[in-house]
């Protein structure tokens, strides 16, 4: 059982090897040439397009991140000039954060070209290995959630 232990455990870290370089490919994939966003930026282009208007704490939150490390990711895209920053009206410390018409612009550029290498994929691995590769990966989610106690 030792050793197949050992071989076991080596499988799973090659795994978690694969995961983030996978990650890491496919965000560098899908980042436009040139562009000065990155696709998490996009990202919180596309949750104010959902929301209209969010604050720094939500946008950490739908992060994981802290409120420091949000208010610094804030600025970046800010100044981009893809953002705007009020302050509320009924509560003036609060921060209100929305889309300016150069983040609309931009985040319609990047779906259009997000949509093409898409297609891209699909079109080299085919559909149904990606779907079965998400069934895998669901199943994998469903199993480290349970082992960790976040049913």
């Amino acid at each position: 059982m030792g050793e197949n232990f050992v071989c076991d455990a080596d499988i799973l870290e090659k795994s978690g090897a694969l995961f983030r370089r996978v990650w890491q490919e496919y965000q560098e994939y899908l980042t436009p040439e040139g562009s000065q966003v990155s696709p998490h930026q996009m990202y919180l282009l596309k949750l104010l397009e959902r929301e209209s208007t969010l604050t720094p704490s939500e946008i950490a939150g739908q992060f994981g991140i802290t409120l420091g490390a949000a208010t610094g990711f804030i600025d970046r895209v800010y100044k981009l000039g893809l953002i705007t920053r009020t302050r509320s009206e009924e509560d003036r410390r609060l921060v209100l954060i929305q889309l300016t018409p150069e983040g609309v612009s931009q985040l319609r550029a990047f779906e259009q070209q997000q949509k093409q290498k898409h297609r891209d994929i699909i079109n080299k691995i085919g559909l149904p290995e990606i779907i079965a590769m998400n069934q895998s990966l669901e199943k994998f989610l469903k199993v480290l959630e349970e082992l960790g106690g976040r049913e």
